[in-house]
This record gives C-alpha cells, sequence and structure tokens, in this order.
C-alpha cells in the first residue's frame, strides 16, 4: 500500500513538472479622462478577450492612469465605466510589445441624476437541464450571511440547524470545493461569510457524473470573482445566549498579488452546550403488562475547538495555477457531563429508581491537505488532485448508576470505564479534463481513493449485578481499509429550444473489515455503474420543462461500521454494525417552471436499502438497543410548489410548499424479525421575508416561519413543529462593520415528540437542543473589504463519512 501511494505521488508530480511553460508578457498603460480632458480617478478598468471573456482588472490612479503588467501577447479589448458616465468599449487591438494606449475619454451620462439611490434587484431563478440557478448577486437578500441565502434558496429546508433538501441531507460546495465541516461547524462558517460576495447558489437534486456517486443534493456556492490586487480582513465575534452563553470569536485575510493569492482564516469557539430529553419506553411483559420506564436526561457539554485554514493559489503561467489548501481542526478536552433520572413503574412490582452520571473526555484533531495544479486549454481545461486526510478521536468515559428503591434507599450500584481512540488515513488523487467537441461540451476524468481506519474500546472496571446492556460491553480492535477506483464520462449539448446533458460513472470498491478480537472479518469487492441524463425544453420564454434521472450510492459512515457499543447508561446503548452494506439509489424529477417565478416538480426516489439508525426494545432484559440497519426497502414521492418574488422594492418573499410521502421497510428484530413499513404522509410550509429598511440599504430585517405537520426518522415519525425566526441587521463605518441580532424560535415550537410504535415496540423521546435563542454578531472589516477572495474547503468525499 505504502509503494502504490508514493508511486502516485511521484507519477503526479513528475505529470505537474511536464506542463509547466512560459509565454512572453508584455505591459499594457493608458489612461482614463473625462470629455474635457481632466483626469478620472478610481474608474474601473477591464482587459478582455475579443470574445469579452475577463483577462485582468485594474482601478485609474489619481490622475487617471492605469496599467497591466504581464500580459501575454495576443489580441485583446478595453472596457472602462465610472459613476456618472457612459461605459466604454475598444475595438480590438494587439499585444506583441510593451504598449501605452490613447487615451480612453468618457462621455458624462445625460441621465445622470445629482443624487443616485442604489435598489436592490430581486432575486432571480433559472433552470437549467441538471440544476436550479438562483442568483442573488447585489439582490435585496445579497445583504444577510451565506447562511440567510441557503436558508431562502429554493427547496432548502433548514431543521434544527441542519439543511435538507426534500428531507435529505445535503453537501455543501464553494465554487466546486466541498465544505468538509459538521453541521454545526458548517452553520457557522457560512453565518461569517457575508453574503454580498456571493453570485449565485447551484442547487442540484441529481449530481451528475463527475460528481462523486456517493451524496445526496448538492448546493453549489458561487461567488462573485475579482480581478483586482490589494488586501483585505476581517475579524468577527459572536454571542449566542440561550440556556448558557456561547461565543465564537474569527479572522479571515486575503492578499491578492499579480501571481500569488493568500487567504488565512482562523476561528475559536468556545462553548458551553445543553441538551436535554425525555424518553418514555413502555416494555411488554410476560404477564401482559406493560412495565414503563420514564427517563429524564440532560447532556452538559464543554468545548474549546480551533479551526485554521490556509489556501495559497500561485499562478505559474497564463495558462498554468497551483492550489495548496490546508485545514487544520484541534477540539481539545471536549468535556461532557450526563446526569440521566430513570423511573421505573412495573405493572406489578414496586418502582424503583436509576440515578446516572457520566462523564465523557475526548479530544479530536483533523488535518487535511490539498495540492491542486491546473492547466488552462485554448478549448477546455486539464486539472489534477491529490489530497491527505489524517483524522484521530480519543473518547474516555466514566459511568455510574446508582439503584434506589421507592423509599430512595439504595439497593445496588452498576458502573464501568472505557477507552476508544479512532484514527483514519484517507489519500485521493484524480484528473479531470474539460473540452468541447464541435458544440458538444465534453468532460471526464478518472479518481482513486485509499482508506485506512483503525478503532479500538477497551472496558475496565465493570461493576453489574443485573442482565442488560453491558453484555455488549466487549473489548475490540476494529481495522477497516477501503480502496475506490473511479472514472466518468459526460456529454451536454444546447440547441435552440432543447438542452442535454448525460453521464456515466464507474466505480470500482473493495472494502475489508476485521474485528481482531470478535475474529470477524467482511470482506466486499463490487464493480457498479452510475448513469444520469437531463433533458430541458423551453417551450416559450414563460414556459419550461424538465426531466432528470440519477443513480447514486450510500457507503456506510466508518463510525456506524465499528461493532463498538457506547452507552448513554447501561440500559440504553448504541452500536455500529461491521456488516452494513452500501446502498443504490434511483431518483427521478419532472419539473415545470412559469415565468421563471413559479416552479412546480414532481419526484419519486427509491431508496433502495439504505442505512437507517434503528431503535429496537428488548422486553425481556428492559434495555433499548440502537443500532444501524440496512433497509429492505425505501421510497419517496412528492410534489413542490415554489414561488419568489420581490413584492416591493425592500420587500422580499419566498415560499416553498412540499406534500410528500416517506415510507421504510425494515426488520424488526425483537418482533420474530418479521418486515414492517413505516410511513407517514406530510406537509411542509415555509415562507421567508426580507426587508431593506433604509434607502441607503444599511438597515435589513428579515422574517421567516417553517412548518412540519410530521416527518419520518426510520422507525420514529415526529409530531408537527413550528419555527419562527426573526432577525436585524445593521450596517455603519461606511460598510466595513455590521451587527446583527437574530431571535431563533422564537414560539418554542421547534422540537417535538418522536414516537417509535409498531408490533411489540413502544417508545419515544421529545430531545430539547438549544434551538430557542438570541444571537449577537459583530463584524469588522479593514482593508480593501470589497474584494471577493478564494476561500474555499478541501473536496473529499470521504472525509463526509468520518462522524
Amino acid at each position: 500500500m505504502g509503494k502504490s501511494i508514493r508511486f502516485t505521488f511521484l507519477s503526479l508530480a513528475m505529470l505537474f513538472s511536464s506542463f509547466s511553460l512560459l509565454s512572453q508578457e508584455f505591459a499594457l498603460s493608458g489612461k482614463i479622462v473625462s470629455s474635457d480632458g481632466e483626469p478620472i480617478p478610481f474608474a474601473n478598468v477591464v482587459l478582455l478577450s475579443p470574445e469579452a471573456e475577463v483577462i485582468k482588472g485594474a482601478i485609474s490612479e489619481e490622475n487617471g492612469s492605469f496599467a497591466f503588467n504581464e500580459v501575454p501577447a495576443g489580441s485583446y479589448k478595453i472596457r472602462a465605466s465610472f459613476v456618472g458616465f457612459t461605459e466604454y468599449n475598444s475595438p480590438v487591438f494587439s499585444v506583441s510589445s510593451d504598449k501605452v494606449l490613447d487615451d480612453i475619454s468618457l462621455e458624462e451620462n445625460a441621465e445622470s441624476l445629482d443624487e443616485v439611490t442604489v435598489t436592490a434587484k430581486k432575486p432571480v431563478i433559472r433552470r437549467e437541464a441538471d440544476r436550479i440557478v438562483f442568483n442573488v448577486e447585489n439582490s435585496i437578500i445579497s445583504s444577510g450571511s451565506t447562511w440567510d441565502i441557503l436558508k431562502s434558496t429554493p427547496g432548502v429546508v433548514e431543521k434544527q440547524g441542519s439543511l435538507t433538501v426534500r428531507n435529505q441531507g445535503i453537501q455543501v460546495y464553494l465554487n466546486d470545493r466541498k465544505v468538509e465541516l459538521t453541521d454545526f461547524e458548517l452553520k457557522g462558517l457560512l453565518e461569517g461569510l457575508g453574503g454580498e460576495t456571493i453570485k449565485e447558489i447551484e442547487v442540484i437534486m441529481n449530481p451528475p457524473a463527475r460528481y462523486d456517486a456517493e451524496g445526496g443534493p448538492i448546493l453549489n456556492i458561487i461567488s462573485s470573482q475579482s480581478k483586482f490586487e490589494g488586501y483585505k480582513g476581517s475579524i468577527t465575534a459572536r454571542g449566542t445566549y440561550g440556556i448558557f452563553p456561547k461565543h465564537y470569536f474569527g479572522t479571515s485575510h486575503f492578499l491578492k498579488g499579480k501571481k500569488v493569492n493568500l487567504f488565512f482564516n482562523y476561528s475559536y469557539n468556545p462553548l458551553k452546550l445543553s441538551h436535554q430529553s425525555d424518553n418514555f419506553i413502555n416494555y411488554f411483559n410476560p404477564q401482559g403488562g406493560r412495565d414503563r420506564w420514564v427517563q429524564d436526561f440532560e447532556r452538559i457539554t464543554n468545548t474549546n475547538a480551533h479551526n485554521a485554514n490556509l489556501i495559497l493559489d500561485y499562478q505559474v503561467s497564463e495558462k498554468h495555477s497551483l492550489s495548496l489548501s490546508v485545514l487544520g481542526l484541534y477540539s481539545p478536552n471536549e468535556v461532557s457531563a450526563n446526569t440521566n433520572r430513570t423511573i421505573v413503574t412495573p405493572a406489578i412490582d414496586d418502582p424503583f429508581g436509576i440515578n446516572t452520571n457520566s462523564g465523557i473526555d475526548s479530544e479530536k484533531t483533523n488535518l487535511a491537505i490539498d495540492l491542486q495544479y491546473k492547466i488552462t486549454l485554448k478549448k477546455g481545461a486539464l486539472s489534477s488532485n491529490l489530497h491527505h486526510t489524517r483524522y484521530n478521536r480519543e473518547v474516555a468515559q466514566s459511568l455510574n448508576s446508582d439503584y434506589t428503591d421507592a423509599q430512595g434507599a439504595s439497593f445496588s450500584t452498576v458502573r464501568f470505564n472505557s477507552d476508544a481512540i479512532q484514527d483514519i488515513e484517507i489519500y485521493t488523487g484524480g484528473l479531470d479534463y474539460t473540452t468541447t467537441l464541435g458544440s458538444v461540451n465534453f468532460e471526464t476524468g478518472a479518481k482513486f481513493s485509499i482508506i485506512d481506519s483503525r478503532s479500538t474500546i477497551n472496558f475496565t472496571d465493570i461493576q453489574n449485578d443485573f442482565q442488560n446492556g453491558l453484555s455488549e460491553a466487549s473489548n475490540d480492535d476494529f481495522l477497516y481499509d477501503e480502496n475506490v477506483f473511479a472514472g466518468y464520462v459526460s456529454f451536454a449539448k444546447d440547441w435552440k429550444k432543447w438542452s442535454a446533458k448525460a453521464g456515466l460513472r464507474a466505480e470500482q470498491t473493495e472494502s475489508l473489515g476485521n474485528s481482531l478480537v470478535l475474529n470477524q472479518q467482511v470482506d466486499l469487492n463490487y464493480f457498479e455503474w452510475f448513469p444520469s441524463a437531463f433533458v430541458q425544453y423551453q417551450a416559450s420564454e414563460n414556459h419550461s420543462w424538465s426531466l432528470d434521472y440519477g443513480r447514486k450510492l450510500d457507503r456506510p459512515r466508518y463510525q456506524d461500521l465499528n461493532p463498538f457499543a457506547s452507552f448513554l447508561n447501561e440500559n440504553n446503548f448504541n452500536t455500529g454494525n461491521p456488516n452494513l452494506l452500501p446502498s443504490f439509489s434511483n431518483n427521478f424529477n419532472l419539473n415545470y417552471s412559469l415565468k421563471n417565478s413559479y416552479f412546480f416538480d414532481i419526484y419519486f426516489r427509491d431508496n433502495g436499502e439504505n442505512i437507517l439508525t434503528l431503535p429496537f426494545q428488548d422486553n425481556v432484559n428492559q434495555v433499548l438497543r440502537t443500532e444501524r440497519q440496512n433497509a429492505l426497502g425505501s421510497k419517496s414521492w412528492g410534489f413542490d410548489f415554489q414561488h419568489a418574488r420581490s413584492i416591493t422594492k425592500w420587500w422580499y418573499f419566498y415560499t416553498y410548499i412540499s406534500i410528500f410521502h416517506e415510507e421504510e421497510t425494515f426488520r424488526a428484530v425483537e418482533s420474530d424479525n418479521v418486515e414492517y413499513t413505516n410511513e407517514v404522509d406530510g406537509v411542509y410550509l415555509s415562507a421567508y421575508n426580507s426587508f431593506t429598511l433604509s434607502k441607503d440599504k444599511t438597515w435589513t430585517a428579515e422574517a421567516s416561519v417553517g412548518y412540519f405537520s410530521n416527518f419520518i426518522s426510520a422507525s420514529y415519525i415526529q409530531d408537527p413543529t413550528t419555527n419562527v425566526t426573526l432577525g436585524l441587521k445593521k450596517s455603519f463605518w461606511k460598510e466595513r462593520a455590521t451587527l446583527t441580532v437574530t431571535a431563533s424560535d422564537v414560539l418554542g415550537e421547534a422540537n417535538a415528540l418522536l414516537t417509535s410504535r409498531y408490533l411489540n415496540q413502544d417508545n419515544a423521546y421529545f430531545a430539547v437542543p438549544e434551538t430557542q435563542n438570541l444571537r449577537i454578531g459583530f463584524t469588522y472589516n479593514f482593508g480593501n473589504f470589497k474584494l471577493e477572495d478564494n476561500e474555499r474547503s478541501i473536496d473529499k468525499n470521504e472525509i463526509d463519512r468520518i462522524d
């Protein structure tokens, strides 16, 4: 394995070096003046190709002069503009040596007013063959954060801090680079990323062949690109006040030079979190009655997470570029204190209580390094990528349960200690090539992934006088290796009214799970095809139809494969399943759009044997075991309606209505292994409002409401929920500073009871994370803060399966 990795790295490094070439470059300069010959400072000057592709940009100096350095020989155009003047566009000219242009004279716009009020345009939604594009640049909602924009993106639903599309988890990309963070970390990142830098959001329900076969819908955030050199930075502080105060401190710095772009971000996030839940279990006893267990659980967690991200882009030459990304996460001394009070009321015997105290200490580190080399060709581009991730997590737990009778007297004790370690190494590499074949856009590429994971757990000091879940508390050393080799091709073509895209991806997977202590091995080797197809018909300017299909894959997360037991208490625990299999889904969408404002979608998903997290109550030993299991079948279908519009120049409104059916069929292992189907018919209603409260747009506000009639989660069905959020934002100091205040879950109805009740199973829980809170944030920008940066994250699908 080690030799093959070194050989791959060496081969690709040699490939990079062979691509290096230099071209002769010259200086191009000029001057911007008014019609009476006066210099115009701070005018925008853009160097264009003959096809109007942006090459470089500059801003004129105090004397009106501008300059472009290192301009390769060739043909170009110049575009110059300034507020109050008519835009200038030059004819095509050639550059074969250092060149000074004649003065560029801008004509004053006779229609310009002494006082200009800038009004944000309404966001524009357009449907392409394989995605919906939500253009928000310079719109009303761009005054919020990127998180605010995603929440108002067509088809996106926020549920308890996570973003979903049609009840599926999503993948977030930034400029086609995957953001590899947990839901909680992702929200913090996007809340600190200003929406004014965002050009558009792509909603890709069925990702085409160039994306990994694994994963759900994609939200791709496209930022505006700056051609101007300079430096900018920002500092952000945020406080969230719910049950406990939580704080966030971050700083970002970006430097753009002629050949080098440098971005650095660091954040420190000390948190004190509360998670409460009430659990209800009715165990069926042999006498025909029910023994009722009521558990009152609270977890208080203190964390001190450090995140750092360094990105270095180097323009080797006009057509060759090199990018290095380093992402680091260090979370030391994460401490959780769990208390669990259980009242047991048997149908026959006297009631008794169980008081459980559990402490969990953990430490997590994650270092990811990504190297990309890109060559811009005359017709297309060739890029290669290498990546390495090193992940480590150590967890120590101590648990003590005290059993008391109805009078409060102690009659028994259960306790244990455990230590667990997980180490994961990931290596990936790939090549991607895009070009045009006549009028057809062509893409192809290949990728390899090598994953090496080891997990150990040891239980000590076990004291137990009962028959309960501690019988599952066995030591283990679990090794997991996985190799994936993939390749794809894709074709796309546009006609006058039709557009089509088709792709095919192939993936060969080899995996081996080995439990050294249990002496169990699971060896999988499979080759699969993943076709995708997209067709769109633009009947007229106001009417558009589209149909798409894609086959996708869901691999087990590394944590789910470990056959370890982790305990809430000795009667309630989770266990992994090394026998989990990958699942395959088929997704169909039929869409119609009216005037690019009203969208109607009908969808159907056959999710196959997707991986479920299922609770099973053992009525004999009276324990609740939550395990991962492949479903026997899973289907979803529904109808979505979306509408977005600017009601006035200061009021933007978006609504999303979804009527859906979800069903999961699984094997009820505690009910004689019979097949059981859990299903639900539901509706989701959402309304988002964004308001610009002042003419200068320095005061903005938002109000949103979301309602779920119910929804399904494996064997659970959740009761209705309503979530109301209100926000206010003020920018000042010439937009260098912003102050935001947001109230979440205003009505306190965002959480609800989840019930699993069928056959001989009857349990429920009501979880209450800190959804109801008040958040106050402050951001200060310095330097040339209106530059767009090269911020992005590392595109590695395999990391998704770590947590």
